[in-house]
């Protein structure tokens, strides 16, 4: 099944049949796990009664998707044919974190002399939590900061559905209590994605301890043709990070486009030391 299915049923409904490949969402949880679901403007299946479906669907469009309603879900699950239908709570795992956050992984793994659960990472303005899941799913120590209490939630909510043990914190970052002087040379790897305040470029530089890593990925000029953002606070201009980091090894410093459009700065740099 390579279109992904959402199944809004409840939990036990879900347990005593379900279709195999389906992702298990109740309608009641929808709108608190977006940051489950894959990058919009994805085509999504969904299932459930007339009116979860119905619901789910102007949601779902509204927040920027694709939505086709699954009609005959019911008569699918009634055959239990094997291969088709499957029991319990295994659930298809939509979301995936940044294109970056792996590729760095693919960098760095052949050149470590220690492994990944040596190393420590901070993920500043971590959002939805899946850059700061998927590195602790790889063995490294994370940090993550966000400042706002709802969308930190939703990070934690992810962390514990997938066991991942993260250190989450919500506080300003331009706070120095929050993220400055007792990080020091702390962190092997800085992660900074979809967001910018360049009053931080200096505690970024600080924090990196010797042949560690930043990986940076935000907006850049030529979004604004696209909606947002607008404000130049939130825009990287043309070679900024280069000239911020000029004194790293830097590996990667390019323009990727995000699924809308919208250009974005990927950049990956390794401290000297």
């Amino acid at each position: 099944m390579n279109l992904p299915l959402i199944d809004l049923r409840n939990t036990p409904e879900y347990c005593a049949g379900h279709l195999v490949g389906a992702t298990h969402i109740p309608w009641a949880e929808l709108p608190e796990r977006l940051n489950e679901l894959p990058a919009r403007p994805a085509l999504l299946s969904i299932m459930g009664s007339e009116t979860d479906c119905i619901a789910a669907q102007a949601y779902l469009v509204s927040k920027g998707y694709r939505v086709k309603i699954e009609v005959d879900w019911q008569a699918k699950l009634t055959q239990k044919q094997p291969g088709l239908v499957s029991f319990g709570t295994e659930s298809r795992i939509l979301w995936s974190p940044s294109p970056l956050i792996k590729e760095w992984l693919t960098l760095v793994q052949a050149d470590l002399h220690q492994p990944l659960k040596n190393l420590k990472a901070i993920d500043l303005g971590c959002g939805g939590g899946r850059d700061a899941v998927f590195l602790a799913q790889q063995g490294l120590f994370v940090k993550a900061i966000e400042h706002k209490p709802a969308v930190l939630e939703r990070a934690q909510q992810l962390a514990k559905h997938h066991q991942a043990t993260i250190d989450f914190k919500s506080c300003d970052l331009t706070d120095p209590n929050c993220y400055g002087e007792q990080d020091f040379e702390r962190w092997d790897l800085v992660v900074c994605i979809r967001f910018l305040n360049r009053q931080l470029f200096p505690v970024m530089r600080q924090s990196i301890r010797p042949k560690g890593f930043v990986v940076f990925q935000t907006f850049t000029e030529g979004c604004e043709v696209f909606g947002s953002p607008k404000n130049p606070n939130f825009i990287l201009k043309p070679a900024e990070l280069s000239e911020v980091f000029h004194d790293f090894t830097i590996l990667i410093d390019r323009i990727d486009s995000l699924p809308d459009g919208r250009p974005v700065a990927s950049f990956i740099a390794q401290k000297k030391g």
